[in-house]
């Protein structure tokens, strides 16, 4: 689920929760502002909208935050929502609804959040530093990403993996959660933050790779399972976001180093 298709939501129920207790619903904004909370266990989105709307229906925001809790839950993409602070409510999405994200990056492709040429990335690189295939060196850890999941989708050739429709519900490890959290963000970022958020998958995409119980490819005779094929639908989305953000900056996406 897209952040705009969520804060539709969030208006919507809004709209139901002042209307049934005979409030003015006139008052809500056109539009929903959603942030990601920086821990995760606060939910995948955050909304203010209780605290803003507290003082002009003349309801406390904490509870006009829980009447808004309560409304969330019963829809099909949120998993739980809960009343925090002094008006706040923090929503924690389905692994279905979290997972979308990989779809709208098959739809669009190349054309994925794209966004104008951004000049002068990674310039405050020390221009030694940057020649340097070393973790130290932020420019080498993102295209080694991305060539290293290039290698991943070359190799799965081999095994005859058609990841087409996998489910990604099967992936359970939190790393997978990670990757696909971070994945959702690359449509929000500000063109001047891409090559930070770059870092940022590479670093979830390296931790993902490097976990044992994650493997994304079958090893020895092992037979391929649903999870490695959706793991590497998965893989597939990462390498695609990779090589968008790099386009962007106008730095090359080797598939191989």
């Amino acid at each position: 689920m897209n952040p705009a298709a969520l804060a539709e939501k969030v208006r919507a129920a809004a709209v139901e929760v002042l209307a049934d207790r005979g409030l003015d619903s006139t008052v809500l904004p056109e539009t929903v502002i959603l942030r990601r909370p920086r821990n995760p266990a606060h939910g995948d989105f955050a909304t203010t909208l209780p605290l803003q709307l507290g003082d002009r229906v003349g309801v406390p925001a904490p509870q006009l935050a829980r009447w808004l809790a309560g409304a969330l839950t019963e829809g099909d993409e949120i998993d739980s929502a809960e009343a925090a602070g002094p008006g706040f409510v923090n929503l924690h999405l389905t692994k279905a609804a979290r997972a979308g994200v990989v779809a709208d990056i098959e739809a669009a492709g190349r054309g994925y959040a794209a966004r104008p040429h951004v000049p002068g990335a990674w310039q405050e690189v020390d221009p030694d530093l940057r020649k340097r295939r070393i973790w130290d060196n932020p420019v080498f850890t993102v295209q080694y990403a991305h060539a290293r999941i290039c290698r991943v989708v070359e190799n799965s050739v081999k095994f005859g993996m058609d990841p087409a429709g996998a489910d990604l519900g099967l992936m359970t490890h939190e790393r997978e959660d990670t990757v696909i959290r971070v994945l959702g963000e690359f449509d929000e970022i500000a063109a001047d933050r891409v090559a930070r958020y770059l870092e940022r998958l590479a670093d979830a995409l390296h931790r993902w790779y490097d976990t044992p119980e994650c493997r994304i490819l079958p090893k020895g005779d092992e037979e391929v399972a649903a999870v490695h094929l959706a793991r590497l639908r998965l893989s597939c989305a990462v390498r695609q976001v990779l090589a968008n953000g790099l386009e962007t900056l106008g730095v090359s996406a080797p598939e191989r180093m």
